[in-house]
């Protein structure tokens, strides 16, 4: 058997050594792990310590701040309570206002709709209305003018003399007139011209300027006709001389029909016309009731063909003999 070797000395002593500083040096680590974990806890306390203290204060940061806007708030209500009240109350009144004009609005709506309703109605009422007063208005006119025709008929016999003197017949019209018809109008010479009756009409304009026309009626149609065609044949106007005061004056005679106001309004509407024509050189008359007629010759032909459309009233018929 081989015999175990035996250790230097040295060499255990600086096992030795080596195990000892071994040991030193886990001792040391081991201490300055335990110190490490020390001051890292003193600093987590530190943190928590400061966390607490800022959540404090932020609460209590809270607290004062809702007391302040609390003690704000009831300051400003109180202050402005009774703007708030006063406000409170317009709006109240207002809304209380609004409400009654909205039902005021609807009740008026409603009365709106019953008027329209009555008035599609009016006016469908309105067109029968014009419809039938259309109808009334052609009858009408178809009266007036058998009024107007019924009218003349009565006046068929009248003539109106006018120009004549006021006061020269006298008291006596119907004589002055038989006596002087045959000095005015010679063809009358030797005929019996019989006068129903004699008078001035009445004016209320003044007498002084312009003599009253004076209206006789005839027995007899034809002696109207004798009448009115002897004054045509003259030459000249007739005339009539009276005294007064030392003065003569001459009044120029003219002889007309009487017609009723309608037919002498459509007659008389001609007379621009007429004397228009007649300054022409042509020979106007009116047939009755109203139509306008002109004689003329061959060599009146062209002037007639020159006449303008403007000279003619339209409210009558124009009627030319070519």
């Amino acid at each position: 058997m081989s015999k175990p070797k035996t250790k230097n000395p040295k060499n255990n002593q600086e096992y030795r050594c080596k195990m000892s500083s071994g040991r030193g040096a886990k001792n040391k680590s081991s201490a300055d792990e335990t110190m490490g974990k020390k001051k890292v806890s003193g600093q987590e306390l530190e943190d928590i310590s400061n966390a607490a203290i800022l959540l404090a204060l932020r609460e209590q940061e809270e607290r004062l701040t809702g007391k302040v806007k609390l003690a704000v708030r009831e300051a400003v209500e109180e202050m402005l309570a009774g703007e708030i009240q006063a406000l409170k109350a317009m709006i109240e009144a207002s809304n209380s206002a609004v409400s009654k004009l909205s039902g005021d609005i609807a009740q008026q709506a409603e009365v709106g709709r019953k008027l329209q309703g009555r008035l599609d109605a009016t006016s469908a009422n309105i067109r029968a209305v014009k419809h039938d007063v259309g109808d009334l208005q052609k009858e009408l006119l178809n009266l007036r003018q058998k009024v107007a025709e019924m009218e003349d008929r009565s006046r068929r016999s009248n003539l109106r003399l006018v120009g004549l003197s006021e006061s020269a017949e006298g008291e006596n019209a119907i004589q002055f007139l038989q006596d002087n018809l045959p000095v005015w109008i010679p063809s009358l010479a030797g005929e019996k011209i019989e006068i129903q009756l004699a008078h001035r009409i009445f004016t209320t304009q003044d007498r002084t300027s312009r003599p009253r026309t004076l209206i006789f009626r005839l027995l007899r149609y034809q002696d109207r006709e004798k009448i009115l065609n002897g004054a045509r044949a003259l030459s000249s106007v007739p005339t009539y001389q009276t005294s007064s005061d030392g003065r003569t004056s001459t009044s120029r005679l003219l002889f007309f029909p009487d017609y009723s106001n309608d037919t002498a309004q459509r007659r008389k509407a001609f007379d621009p016309v007429r004397k228009q024509l007649a300054n022409r050189g042509l020979r106007p008359f009116l047939r009755y009731p109203a139509t306008l007629k002109v004689k003329h010759n061959d060599s009146d032909r062209r002037r007639v063909s020159l006449l303008k459309p403007q000279l003619v009233n339209k409210k009558a018929p124009f009627v030319i003999f070519l």
